[in-house]
């Protein structure tokens, strides 16, 4: 009992870190999707979609996801916005880092 019960403890918290790990991931990609959809938009600009991308992460990522930065670039034909942050941390000395980048065609008037 000594024994095994320190093992279950242990795969029990990577169990559950690779949950909040994988929750933080699809937060992270989904704001870099709503970041690219606003950059994306005719009309629009880089820091549109930026600024969307940072909301979305402060509202839905909560204490799930801290630590948020976005990044991102504009070309004439597509938009990339990249959002990273930190998942919460249950395993002490583990730093989870999450990093999610979608990429989208710009609209745009074509003959």
């Amino acid at each position: 009992m000594v024994i095994a019960l320190p093992v279950v403890l242990t795969v029990l918290f990577l169990a559950v870190q690779a949950g909040t790990w994988f929750h933080a991931r699809s937060i992270a990609l989904a704001s870099a999707q709503s970041g690219a959809r606003t950059s994306a938009m005719l009309n629009s600009s880089l820091e549109a979609g930026l600024s969307s991308a940072r909301s979305f992460a402060a509202d839905v990522g909560g204490t799930t996801l801290t630590g948020v930065t976005v990044t991102g670039d504009r070309t004439a034909t597509s938009t990339t916005v990249t959002v990273t942050g930190h998942s919460v941390r249950l395993v002490p000395f583990m730093d989870v880092t999450v990093s999610q980048s979608a990429t989208l065609p710009v609209e745009r008037y074509t003959r």
